[in-house]
């Protein structure tokens, strides 16, 4: 890829010296592209950086044209360039050495054309001074109707009580809602209208984004301005299209085909998934994602977060989606992802015991082939490559002794039975 591209090859000199195959193994287009604003205003590279850095700046506090040419950011684009893997992208890093695949990659294809420019855009101490944010993942607020057992009160509003009644926070530590100040009213926002005229992929998460005044103000802007070819990623729980009148499907029905993504969190299926995604109501969610599954001009791509919960029922979850044409032929049958869940180590699939691990890895195995076989796709089995990688892993018993004592605690504050709804898990934790 990287020894073809024509700055290469360009008479300017290059400042910064590597072999096009570091660089390969090295370079990612986000810095130079993007900034992610957490629910409580504080700025990342992006999302995967953002349990790894602490100081780039807040945005309730400093403009992000500040930010964009931070020490931290100017560090990584230089380390970057040199053939140096900078150690809070750690996380792609590590999906590569399993998977050959990782949002790094999957960005690098998506922006080549900036990859292509990018030695002429940096200055030799990382500065770019041209800011063009062609890629937003700015999350408002982790205003969110649900609870789920994989998430925290940081990202979910609905969170709080139970995490003040399990000690997790005091009260009034974190707010009911935490969030920045609404795009129309905050200075630091005023950036989003410029931008707007550059911007080409935008990702929506929350928190729940569908319940977040400024997701609907950005969708009337780029309304306003015609701009229905800007790609825009939902990662939603999908338990309302409607907000204050408006429904969604009438903005999405006017974008370019196949520039509206659907990410549905669909961690499993009926009462299952009213467990592990606390408020939830199965009859709703399935409702609203056959609605969008029936647009021709979205994509829908159903997103599973697989730990010790769910991790031994992909083959259910995908067969059920498939059965109401949520997964389809329009995508190959292949409109499906896995988002493993290595963080808390509670939820980890180590905590079963080994027995367990490895009948799960026959299954996956033997579905994944029954699978392109009965569908007539490809390549199903690489989706299951990190999750079988991690099931391989010895048994974690102190991260099971974490999540025994966390279930008990949470059956009891939600009147739920984990045990009752997933009876597997008894088996799983002998």
């Amino acid at each position: 890829m990287f020894d073809k591209l024509p700055w290469l090859t360009t008479a300017k000199p290059i400042t910064f010296q590597t072999t096009a195959t570091n660089r390969e193994q090295s370079l990612c287009v986000v810095p130079w592209i993007h900034l992610n604003i957490e629910p409580d205003g504080r700025m990342t590279p992006c999302c995967l950086t953002s349990t790894k850095v602490k100081n780039l700046g807040n945005i309730n506090e400093t403009s992000i044209e500040e930010v964009w040419n931070s020490e931290v950011l100017r560090t990584m684009r230089t380390q970057m360039l040199n053939g140096k893997r900078p150690e809070i992208c750690s996380r792609c890093w590590k999906q590569e050495e399993v998977t050959g695949e990782s949002s790094r990659i999957h960005r690098n294809r998506e922006f080549g054309h900036v990859v292509e420019r990018i030695p002429d855009m940096t200055e030799p101490d990382g500065t770019v001074k041209d800011m063009k944010l062609l890629y937003w993942d700015f999350r408002f607020s982790n205003i969110c109707n649900l609870k789920c057992r994989s998430c925290g009160p940081q990202y979910s509003s609905a969170w709080k009580p139970d995490a003040e009644a399990l000690g997790w926070i005091k009260p009034n530590e974190i707010g009911k809602v935490i969030q920045v100040d609404s795009v129309s009213d905050k200075t630091n926002f005023d950036f989003i209208v410029e931008q707007s005229k550059y911007v080409e992929r935008i990702y929506f998460a929350g928190g729940e984004p569908l319940l977040m005044d400024e997701h609907w103000q950005i969708l009337d802007l780029l309304e306003q301005q015609d701009r229905f070819d800007v790609t825009i990623t939902y990662n939603t729980n999908c338990s309302s299209l409607t907000h204050k009148g408006k429904n969604v499907l009438d903005y999405w029905r006017k974008w370019k085909k196949g520039h509206i993504e659907i990410w549905p969190s669909i961690d499993e299926i009926g009462p299952r998934a009213e467990l592990i995604r606390s408020g939830s109501d199965w009859n709703k969610i399935e409702r609203n994602l056959i609605a969008m599954s029936e647009l021709d001009n979205l994509i829908v791509r159903p997103n599973i977060t697989v730990g010790a919960l769910n991790a031994h029922r992909i083959p259910e979850i995908v067969e059920h989606l498939t059965s109401i044409g949520v997964i389809n032929s329009k995508q190959h049958y292949h409109n499906w992802y896995i988002n493993l869940i290595l963080e808390p180590d509670n939820l980890h699939v180590s905590i079963w015991n080994e027995t367990f691990r490895m009948q799960t890895i026959d299954k996956l195995t033997a579905w994944a082939a029954e699978y392109e076989k009965k569908y007539r796709t490809m390549r199903i089995l690489p989706k299951l490559n990190q999750i079988i990688h991690e099931l391989r892993q010895p048994t974690n018993q102190g991260a099971k002794n974490r999540f025994l004592q966390l279930t008990k605690q949470m059956d009891v504050l939600r009147q739920e039975d984990t045990y009752a709804t997933i009876p597997e898990l008894v088996e799983a934790l002998k």
